[in-house]
């Protein structure tokens, strides 16, 4: 159910600026590090609230250094202008993930990588031990603590109705049943489950695990279809941000949405997270 993906957020151009910071800086579009590359893999969490971050520094001498010796370290900045919220991660480990509570944002949330000095210090920086452009050559640099390092891209996650869910334990559902709710600011599924199931989902170990979401997803779609078809004015589907992210999505993919006539809900949400069969046991004689 989750699809990982790699960034690479400082790619090589025609460009020649070194920018006027007042240290090197590795990004997109600075040469102060020539040859210098940041390296990002994300792969989504299990509770759909948190991505798994691994950062990855190439060619910038200076910057793995001091990540070595732990005075900077790796950070993401997770943030919602629409819910003005915004925090930072920080992490001494490469790979690390990061969260937020889906009951804060009204969006998916923007994803803002970067390496930050956190130990002020004065560096008489070299051009061939650091990696760093000639320009900077026995230029003594200050660090202040928060100076960013390195900066990605900002990146945002592309809507998807797994991020619409909310997993709820409900202890007074019978074992195995779960019930959707609709919360509205902002708009997300509101999934209550019985105490085994909703561990079973927050911990999984087993791929039963997705045929499960699978059926949720379905329950989801058909809820939109059944009441949220209509998009006139300020009272349609269309007055909720992520619903229009997720009519993007759809679209995107190639799928009706919930006010198209022909949608069909579990038509489209086995062809996103189709049913998994197990398969052949080598042990069993053919049937032929």
């Amino acid at each position: 159910m989750s699809e990982p993906y790699t960034i690479e957020a400082v790619v090589p151009g025609p460009s020649n600026a070194v920018r006027s910071h007042d240290h090197p800086m590795l990004e997109s579009g600075n040469l102060s590090f020539p040859k210098g590359r940041y390296l990002l893999d994300f792969h989504p969490g299990e509770d759909r609230s948190s991505y798994v971050i691994k950062h990855r520094i190439e060619g910038a001498a200076l910057i793995e250094r001091l990540l070595e010796s732990g005075r900077a370290r790796y950070a993401c900045i997770v943030s919602s202008p629409i819910s003005s919220y915004r925090h930072t991660h920080l992490s001494s480990e490469a790979r690390h993930e990061v969260g937020w509570n889906s009951d804060d944002l009204g969006d998916p949330p923007l994803f803002t990588p970067m390496i930050l000095c956190v130990e002020p210090q004065t560096i008489t920086v070299d051009a061939d031990r650091d990696g760093v452009h000639r320009i900077w050559n026995k230029q003594r640099i200050d660090l202040r603590k928060g100076s960013r390092l390195a900066l990605g891209s900002v990146i945002q996650i592309q809507s998807s109705i797994l991020q619409l869910l909310s997993l709820n334990e409900d202890k007074h559902l019978d074992e195995g049943q779960f019930v959707v709710d609709v919360k509205e600011e902002p708009f997300r599924f509101h999934i209550r489950l019985s105490t085994g199931l909703h561990r079973f989902l927050r911990f999984p170990k087993d791929p039963a695990r997705n045929h499960i979401m699978t059926h949720i997803v379905t329950v989801c779609l058909a809820r939109l279809q059944k009441d949220y078809a209509s998009d006139d004015g300020d009272t349609g589907w269309q007055s909720f941000r992520n619903l229009r992210a997720l009519a993007d999505y759809l679209e995107h993919k190639g799928h009706e949405h919930w006010s198209d006539p022909d949608f069909r809900p579990e038509g489209v949400a086995t062809a996103l997270y189709p049913h998994v069969l197990p398969g052949p046991d080598p042990e069993a004689g053919s049937d032929a």
